[in-house]
């Protein structure tokens, strides 16, 4: 089968990356990784994307395979095709229990870097792995934990919930005991956001902390309210 000439083709059922991956590269992903990895310096926009999601699927069940090759993939995270990057960074993330070269954990701080970005995707990506590598590599979380607690600036209403969705990392590792008191100083005030998501987030985290989330305080109503509710029943009545 010619993958990267169907992959630069018409995307269709059957021809989209995750049904190719279901069809094809799972089942002799030895096979195909060196044919992906060539993929992404494809001069064809679409090849690049389809090689970069290929591979992003295949290091979550083959992490060791994809690794071998994982300085392609760092080198990925400045491609200029948006897709390309936020697969790599999705890639390395999978990668991180399989580092042993210290690859993954040396694009840190390129990773931190994207959190600023204007694509909520690229962001979403880039936070999902840094609490991966901070998972794996214990030593580096404490780093990691600032650079995601920096960037608070830059996930403005609901999209901040990706950063209190990865605090669970850190509530959830043993090893990572120590960052629990910072955590909890962060998620605790997003338990009041105004998004039901990022609330809803919140008090997961700190459930995970051993913590009991406070209970919302029904307010009570003014004069004014109690007299139009009792107004409201009135007519109900009528």
């Amino acid at each position: 089968m010619d993958l990267l000439g169907t992959l630069a083709g018409t995307w269709g059922d059957g021809t989209r990356p995750k049904d190719l991956y279901a069809s094809t590269v799972a089942k002799a992903p030895a096979r195909w990784v060196p044919t992906l990895v060539q993929g992404l310096g494809s001069s064809d926009k679409r090849v690049q994307n389809g090689c970069a999601e290929l591979l992003s699927l295949l290091s979550a069940d083959a992490p060791a395979l994809v690794y071998a090759h994982a300085e392609r993939l760092r080198d990925r995270l400045a491609a200029q095709e948006p897709v390309v990057r936020w697969e790599a960074a999705c890639t390395l993330g999978n990668l991180a229990h399989v580092d042993d070269r210290g690859v993954v954990v040396a694009c840190i701080p390129a990773l931190a870097a994207q959190l600023a970005h204007e694509s909520i995707v690229l962001q979403g990506h880039s936070v999902r792995a840094l609490g991966k590598i901070a998972a794996a590599h214990p030593g580096e979380a404490p780093g990691i934990l600032e650079a995601l607690v920096h960037a608070e600036k830059h996930f403005a209403g609901s999209r901040v919930g990706y950063l209190v969705e990865a605090m669970e990392v850190f509530a959830a590792t043993t090893a990572l005991q120590a960052l629990h008191a910072p955590v909890e100083r962060f998620v605790r005030r997003h338990l009041a956001s105004p998004a039901a998501s990022v609330a809803k987030k919140a008090a997961r985290v700190m459930r995970l902390l051993g913590r009991a989330a406070p209970k919302a305080t029904r307010k009570k109503p003014s004069a004014l309210e109690a007299r139009a509710k009792a107004k409201r029943a009135r007519v109900k009545r009528a």
